[in-house]
C-alpha cells in the first residue's frame, strides 16, 4: 500500500513540475514559426515578421505614442525593410533545431532561439526571445533593452528577470 501511495505521489509531483513546460505541439508551432520567419527574411516578406509581434504590445505602444495601430504597423514594416533589405540571402538565420526552452522565476516559459546574422566583415551570434502569449508564439526583437523596457514589463510582468546572453561578434 505504501508503494502505491509513494508511486502516486511521485507521479503527481512530476506532473506538477512539468505543468509549465511547453507541450510537443507548442514546440512544433515554434519550430514552424522559426521556419516561416527564415523564409520571410529570405523572400523579403516583412509582413510575416510584423504579424508575429504581440497584439498587446502593438496596442500599448500605439496608445502611448498617440498613433493608430495601423500606422505603428506600417512604421515597423518600414524599419524591417530598412534592416533586412540589404542582407544577403542566407545571412540571417534562426536555428529551430537548437531552441532553449526556459522558465522565469514565476514559472512562465519562454524560449531562446540561436540567431546568426552575417555581414561582409563579421558574424553576429545572439539569442532571439520567443514568448507564448494568448495561445500563440511571438518573437521579440531588440535584445536585453526590450526585455528591460518598462512598457514590455508592464504588459508581461511575469517575464521580468529574463537575461538574454550577450551577443558574440566574430570578425572575418
Amino acid at each position: 500500500m505504501y508503494f502505491i501511495w509513494g508511486a502516486l505521489f511521485l507521479l503527481s509531483a512530476s506532473k506538477q513540475s512539468f505543468a509549465n513546460e511547453p507541450t510537443i505541439l507548442q514546440k512544433t508551432e515554434l519550430s514552424n514559426l522559426v521556419a516561416d520567419i527564415n523564409n520571410a527574411v529570405r523572400d523579403k516578406n516583412f509582413a510575416v515578421i510584423a504579424a508575429h509581434t504581440p497584439d498587446r504590445l502593438y496596442k500599448e505602444v500605439a496608445r502611448r505614442l498617440g498613433m493608430a495601430e495601423v500606422s505603428l504597423y506600417n512604421s515597423l514594416l518600414e524599419k524591417l525593410r530598412d534592416q533586412f533589405e540589404n542582407i544577403a540571402a542566407g545571412a540571417y538565420h534562426l536555428d529551430e533545431t537548437k531552441i532553449d526552452y526556459l522558465q522565469t522565476k514565476n514559472s512562465t516559459f519562454y524560449a531562446l532561439i540561436p540567431t546568426t546574422l552575417e555581414t561582409k566583415d563579421r558574424i553576429l551570434q545572439y539569442k532571439t526571445l520567443a514568448i507564448f502569449d494568448d495561445s500563440k508564439w511571438y518573437l521579440i526583437y531588440g535584445g536585453q533593452k526590450t526585455v528591460q523596457n518598462p512598457v514590455f514589463l508592464e504588459i508581461y510582468p511575469t517575464l521580468d528577470g529574463i537575461n538574454l546572453p550577450k551577443e558574440t561578434i566574430i570578425k572575418k
